[in-house]
Parts: structure tokens; sequence; C-alpha cells
């Protein structure tokens, strides 16, 4: 059994200016829990560039009564030039997670509410005025995307415009990365390996728009 960490929340109080998405963005959110547990929810990062990142340190926060708190620290870790870094709640093999793919982090403090969801990334301690790299929804009411009923994930549309914008945001209807059988939607820990044909030549993932990733993310599973 892997060590699960707890962190504390930290209430925040540095100015939360928008921010257009970098290098290293959400991609795809898991905030309804699986038919085999509400709290089965994972965060999914993308890398937008071509060189790997070092994510050690980085913070995830989210809304809370009292104001923006962090909710994961990663303590370790790193990102391939357009590759995925998987946090989850659950390893693969909990019997209330339908994962099939082993996360980069697990960490039972991802928490993702069903009304009101608001991610932010920071590239470090956002009390220590670490850079606000992207945004997951608006944080206002429902979230902008996904399925409760149908176990639909949340997943990213458009890298080139705030991930506070409704069309920045789809349903999942493509489903890899799970246990046999499952139902839900959404494609944890990996991007269909056309990524690099959705864009034109001499472009790179940095330049992929909103409707390459629509068909890579909402729309391959109805062809």
């Amino acid at each position: 059994m892997g060590i699960r960490i707890l962190f504390s929340l930290i209430i925040l109080t540095a100015p939360l200016a928008a921010s257009d998405p970098k290098q290293v963005v959400f991609s795809e959110l898991m905030w309804m829990g699986s038919n085999a547990s509400s709290a089965d929810e994972w965060i999914e990062l993308y890398n937008r560039s071509d060189s790997e990142i070092d994510l050690s340190g980085w913070t995830i926060t989210r809304l809370a009564n009292d104001g923006e708190v962090v909710m994961v620290l990663i303590e370790q870790g790193s990102i391939s030039p357009q590759g995925t870094f998987l946090i989850a709640n659950y390893p693969p093999d909990n019997s209330q997670s339908m994962l099939a793919v082993n996360p980069q982090q697990v960490s039972p403090a991802v928490s993702l509410p069903n009304t009101k969801l608001q991610l932010r990334l920071y590239n470090g301690n956002p009390e220590e005025s670490a850079d606000l790299l992207d945004v997951a929804d608006d944080g206002k009411g429902a979230p902008l995307a996904g399925d409760t009923k149908l176990k639909q994930a949340m997943v990213r549309l458009a890298f080139d415009q705030s991930g506070t914008l409704g069309t920045s945001w789809g349903t999942a209807r493509e489903t890899s990365g799970w246990d046999e059988g499952a139902t839900e939607r959404g494609t944890p820990g990996s991007i269909p390996e056309y990524l690099q044909m959705a864009s034109s030549p001499g472009q790179t993932p940095t330049d992929v728009r909103t409707a390459s990733w629509a068909v890579l993310k909402t729309n391959f599973a109805e062809k």
C-alpha cells in the first residue's frame, strides 16, 4: 500500500487575476466520481510544450467557504512533452476506483465540488508569489461540462483561451483507461495518438485549437 499524505488547507490572500493558459494546463477533470464511488475523482494535466517540465512544488487550489485553499501539493514529479500527469484520489487497485491506469500521484486530498467548481494551477506556493498558470471552471454554479448521472468527464476543448469560459470545455464521449466493463467516459492519463495529426504541418501542440481538441476528446467515440 502506498503512502498517502494529507495536505493542509491554506487560506490564500494573494490577488486572483484571470490568466491565459500557459505550457501546462488542466486537460480533464472527473469531478463527479465514478460508479464505484463518488470520491473516485481525478485531475489530468497536459504539457503543451516540447520540453519536459518539472512539477515539483507545484500546487492546485480549489474554492472553499473561506476563499481559495491549497488542495494538492505535487511534492515531486515531471511531465513529458505533450504528455499528461494524472492525480487521483485512489490508486487503481482500490475497490472504490474504476481506473485501469496508474496515476503519477495519488492523493486523498483530491476533492472536486459538484457545484462552484474552480481549480487553479500554480508553479509553486501561491502565498510566495508563484505564477498562476491555468484556471479550470468559473466557480459560479454547476461545472461548465461533465455529466454526473452518466459519469462523463469534463474535458478541455480550447487551450488558447481561459479555462473559466464555457467554450473551453466539453463533456467526454471517448473512453480509455478504465476497468473492463466500465461505462464511464473520459481518457484519464492519455491523449489520443493522433493529437499531432490534428495540427497542420509546422505547428506544435501548443498551437492545437478548439476544433482539433474537440475531435480528440469528445467526438472520437461517435465515429
